[in-house]
């Protein structure tokens, strides 16, 4: 379990590359909610890629894995999360906070082994096309 909270319109590294390819993690849940129960609202966004966040949701980028929001009071009280099921973090995590307040964040990941050709494969996933 990964947990925390983020400074508003700000960006973290959560999981730093240990050089061992087979070794990976994949995103099974992803919460983000303000840091007092009233509000304000808040937007995160996973990527496997700093370059991938770019302050809003992309989901043509190979980089953004999962995106989630909760909104109180004026916008009527809701929440989501998306994650992409194919998801393997074999490198770094990052996450990013777009919203102009605080954002807490609880992110769910399981270890998972995986073969070479596994990883070579999440390594072109998550290369965005623009990323050259």
């Amino acid at each position: 379990m990964l947990r925390g909270k983020l400074k508003a319109n700000s960006k973290e590294r959560l999981i730093v590359d240990d050089g061992q390819f087979t070794d990976a993690w994949q995103v099974v849940s992803f919460e983000a909610f303000p840091t007092n129960g009233t509000g304000p609202d808040v937007q995160g966004i996973l990527s496997l890629d700093e370059d991938g966040l770019t302050g809003g949701w992309d989901a043509a980028d190979n980089r953004q894995i999962a995106w989630s929001f909760m909104f109180i009071g004026a916008n009527g009280g809701s929440e989501h999360s998306w994650i992409d099921e194919r998801n393997l973090i074999v490198r770094d995590l990052w996450i990013e906070n777009f919203s102009a307040d605080p954002m807490n964040y609880l992110i769910r990941v399981v270890r998972k082994s995986i073969s070479h050709d596994q990883a070579i494969l999440a390594l072109i996933q998550e290369r965005s096309q623009d990323d050259i």
